[in-house]
């Protein structure tokens, strides 16, 4: 059955469809089956992706090359990878505005670039191993001198008027090749049983550990700590998927307390709130 026409204010399960087929490839788009702006952004980002005629509308032509696209990261749900990356970048339309260009998300962070690459915590050789097809010779060198260090927001502006700046579809493609398979592993050493939960709820960790890393100690890192002890007690043989399930409900506990570390206006509690609800999501559709 041919794949429908789909523009602005369509609705259905077909623009659900169209857009975990679009997380597929980047659009970050919560998956809602409403085709708002962000959809439309969504599609327009792909059109060009494609080498298609930039329309905002969803036709059979991008249908044709949507569906065979891979899924970006098979150990979680696409649409759970698009949470992630949203978090960490704002979405396209914000991404295009603000995070294309190198930032210093503050605090103990270094010069950012693209989907949450933090220089300050990565090797020059793993720099230029990562971005190396991606970026210019000159960029590359230009970044190089912030490797091991911490951002400043003189540095942002200095790189700006550079004229330093990072392409989504190469931020894209060292996400899901190089950074999130690495925060992966990082939250797995932490919460071995990461497989063995929801998939939404495993996005949620991935998504904790990119933001805050993978440190247990001290009172800042209570609820953190809290949580591995929550699922290593699902470990335990001879539960049923009800009583594993009533049990990871308090982690949702431990993600809300959390938004305790900040000023309510801050990013980072609203992310907190994101991530509670997904996890919540997550266990429902379990």
């Amino acid at each position: 059955m041919p794949k429908p026409t789909l523009k602005r204010r369509d609705k259905g399960e077909a623009v659900f469809e169209l857009q975990s087929l679009l997380n597929r490839v980047g659009a970050m788009l919560i998956a809602d089956g409403d085709f708002g702006l962000a959809t439309e952004t969504g599609v327009k980002y792909a059109q060009d992706f494609a080498d298609q005629a930039i329309t905002g509308i969803a036709d059979p032509g991008l249908w044709d090359w949507l569906v065979p696209q891979p899924k970006p990261f098979p150990r979680l749900k696409t649409n759970g990878v698009a949470f992630i990356a949203a978090e960490e970048t704002g979405g396209l339309s914000y991404y295009n505005i603000k995070t294309r260009w190198p930032h210093y998300p503050g605090v103990a962070s270094g010069i950012t670039i693209g989907v949450g690459y933090d220089l300050r915590w990565n090797s020059e050789q793993d720099f230029f191993a990562t971005w190396g097809d991606h970026l210019s010779r000159s960029t590359l060198l230009e970044l190089a001198k912030d490797i091991g260090k911490r951002g400043t927001k003189k540095r942002v502006l200095e790189l700006k008027r550079a004229g330093i700046e990072v392409p989504f579809k190469s931020a894209w493609a060292v996400f899901v090749k190089k950074t999130l398979p690495d925060f992966y592993a990082q939250t797995q050493f932490i919460y071995p049983s990461l497989d063995r939960i929801p998939d939404f709820c495993r996005s949620v960790l991935v998504s904790l550990v990119f933001n805050r890393g993978t440190d247990l100690s001290g009172p800042r890192r209570k609820e953190m700590k809290n949580i591995q002890t929550i699922l290593s007690k699902t470990d335990q043989p001879g539960l049923t998927k009800a009583e594993t399930k009533r049990a990871l409900e308090d982690v949702e506990t431990e993600i809300v307390s959390m938004k305790r570390l900040w000023d309510s206006s801050s990013g980072l509690v609203k992310r907190r709130q994101a991530e509670a609800n997904l996890w919540r999501d997550g266990l429902d559709q379990w």
